[in-house]
């Protein structure tokens, strides 16, 4: 273990960005918070790999930072409410470590990207909302607020439902070049389209989750952020839905 830490320590930070992140998820897709986070993230994936921390084991350590941010927003206070949501944005930071790791260590395959990165997102999705507005409710708003955290959980894993359903029927008889060229095509999209990405992936993702709640906690209006969500993910998931409705129409794919 000595030989293989005095190894990694002679790699600088610039070799192991060079290394660990070279082929993270394309940049243009990124939202500008996770491509903030990856500024941090080598330093904890120096870390993790000198105390041999596997990349699932990482995910599961994210998964739980996350969830603390959530729980300190029980003592309803400005300042507690701030820092939850610093410690929400810990978990992306570790979020990208989980990739570096395994990238470094060439441990790179279907499990983490296919399996455990994904489940580890439902989870947050699944979760993360309705218990906010149970916190909410336990700390005196409206009942109101409860319903709103189940309609955003619902609402954001329909939408990835619909994602990974529509992709399957529409591509399942492509070769890996044939996907790996789709997903090239993003930046020969529509502006109107990529703006439409833009605004998803900033507001609305995973990361969006950080980026909304420390703004409505700044303005010391967390709970407003619950209408942000619920409103914002069942409008995603109708108009998703419509899209694809009108896509199969169009392709004709009824009989695929």
């Amino acid at each position: 273990m000595i030989n293989q830490n005095k190894k990694i320590n002679k790699y600088s930070f610039r070799e192991l960005r060079s290394s660990c992140q070279k082929n993270a998820p394309n940049p243009a897709r990124e939202s500008l918070i996770g491509l903030s986070s990856r500024i941090f993230s080598i330093y904890f994936t120096k870390l993790f790999l000198l105390l041999k921390i596997g990349p699932h084991m990482i995910t599961t350590i994210s998964v739980f930072i996350f969830f603390v941010g959530i729980f300190i927003f029980l003592f309803n206070n400005y300042w507690f409410n701030i820092v939850g949501t610093l410690i929400i944005y810990l978990s992306i930071i570790l979020d990208c470590c989980d990739g570096e790791v395994a990238r470094f260590k060439k441990q790179t395959g279907v499990l983490g990207g296919m399996y455990t990165e994904p489940v580890s997102h439902d989870i947050q999705y699944g979760i993360a909302f309705l218990l906010l507005g149970i916190i909410l409710f336990f700390n005196g708003y409206s009942v109101i607020y409860i319903i709103l955290g189940a309609i955003a959980s619902i609402s954001k894993l329909l939408y990835r439902f619909l994602e990974i359903r529509y992709w399957y029927l529409v591509h399942i008889d492509k070769t890996q070049e044939e996907i790996n060229e789709i997903k090239k095509q993003y930046n020969q999209k529509h502006f109107l389209i990529r703006l439409f990405y833009w605004l998803n992936k900033n507001f609305f993702s995973s990361t969006a989750i950080f980026t909304m709640l420390f703004i409505f906690s700044f303005i010391n209006r967390p709970h407003w952020s619950l209408w942000w969500f619920a409103i914002g993910y069942f409008g995603l998931w109708v108009l998703l839905f419509l899209k694809q409705v009108y896509q199969i129409n169009k392709q004709n794919l009824y009989e695929k």
